[in-house]
């Protein structure tokens, strides 16, 4: 009897993370559960017994990316939150989250549906940049930057932050130095305490 490749309890994650492989290999047009079914070498019927549908699959995928991220992002400054240094931490956590999960930044920002508002706060905004607006705000605050320039500074340290971890999850991008150092000397600006 040939052995099955995965432990019944593990196919759900298998799944899971080859949906997201996958996603960012054909896009969204091309994706299926029978094409995840294959890729994970089980039948095509074996993804419905833990899937509704293609899009209850690509649900759970960007829950599952989500959960990690915020997590990552919440870890890094958890009784922190407050101090002068949040938002750096913030950044960094954000850049390790990609490091360590470089497919992850394909699926979530181009095929998993999230919304960021940019120009006010929505309770649709993806919680991981939530956090990171809120933790943004405090920092703003305690500067004593006057509110209506809070968004134009979010968008600009997000944009560092996010552009690094843009780099670095591009495959045709090379780069031999610390995406670290990229990002704190460019995100720390002068008189700045961020």
């Amino acid at each position: 009897m040939k052995e099955k490749p995965y432990h019944h309890g593990n196919l759900r994650n298998k799944l899971i993370e080859t949906g997201i492989e996958l996603i960012n290999e054909v896009g969204l047009r091309d994706f299926s559960l029978r094409k995840v079914a294959a890729k994970c070498n089980v039948s095509h019927a074996a993804p419905y017994s833990h899937f509704k549908d293609k899009d209850d699959l690509i649900s759970v995928m960007r829950d599952h990316v989500t959960q990690q991220f915020i997590e990552k992002l919440h870890n890094a400054i958890v009784g922190l939150e407050d101090n002068p240094t949040a938002l750096l931490l913030l950044g960094q956590a954000y850049i390790d989250f990609f490091i360590e999960h470089p497919q992850y930044f394909q699926f979530i920002f181009y095929s998993s549906g999230i919304s960021i508002d940019l120009d006010k706060e929505s309770p649709d905004d993806y919680p991981p940049f939530a956090l990171f607006r809120e933790t943004a705000y405090r920092c703003f605050r305690r500067m004593g930057l006057k509110e209506e320039a809070y968004s134009m500074h979010l968008i600009g340290k997000w944009s560092m932050v996010h552009g690094v971890a843009a780099l670095l999850t591009n495959s045709g991008i090379s780069y031999s130095g610390n995406w670290h150092s990229v990002f704190a000397n460019t995100f720390v600006q002068k008189g700045e305490n961020l």
